[in-house]
């Protein structure tokens, strides 16, 4: 059965990811705080991911600082290694990470509803995280690579202010 983590809030790097049919239960968060001195902290913002532990508890699975300089890469942090975001093309980016489990997946823009596969282990669609079972394993790298990606690419098209409309994306194995 897939599972299907909703965004309560449109913006990524602020909003509870909900468990869908659970009441509105908050299974991951995403908080980020801006830094009015950038310099001081090394970044102009950190983005923090937590999850609901067993017992209700919040706990930190994930960091993103966004630097100062725009050149640079943000930091990804996922439980206690740092994950590398590789672009893998130009204008749509498809980004590549080493996920948990030793795999590579690569996070990629589609511009309709993809059709169940295999080869996805996640889907964004409508405001909706759609993981199959063999993705749960790895549900915190799929959120903290997700609202990274899912950032960075708002941030390029508020850069084009271009209208195009792109649905959907997901990763491939």
């Amino acid at each position: 059965m897939t599972f299907r983590l909703v965004m309560s809030c449109k913006d990524p790097l602020q909003t509870d990811f909900l468990i869908a049919d659970s009441g509105g239960e908050a299974t991951y968060t995403s908080d980020t705080v801006s830094y009015q001195r950038p310099a001081v902290h090394g970044s102009r913002a950190t983005t923090a991911v937590t999850r609901k532990g067993p017992t209700g508890e919040r706990l930190q699975v994930g960091l993103i600082e966004w630097p100062v300089n725009a050149n640079q890469r943000p930091q990804i942090i996922v439980g206690t290694r740092e994950v590398e975001m590789t672009k893998t093309g130009l204008y749509t980016s498809p980004e590549k990470f080493t996920a948990v489990d030793g795999h590579v997946y690569e996070w990629q823009i589609r511009d309709s509803r993809p059709q169940p596969s295999a080869a996805y282990i996640a889907t964004f669609y409508s405001a909706s995280l759609f993981i199959p079972p063999e993705g749960v394993h790895m549900l915190d790298d799929i959120v903290v690579t997700f609202i990274y990606f899912e950032s960075q690419w708002r941030n390029r098209e508020r850069i084009r202010s271009r209208s195009l409309k792109i649905e959907a994306y997901g990763i491939l194995s």
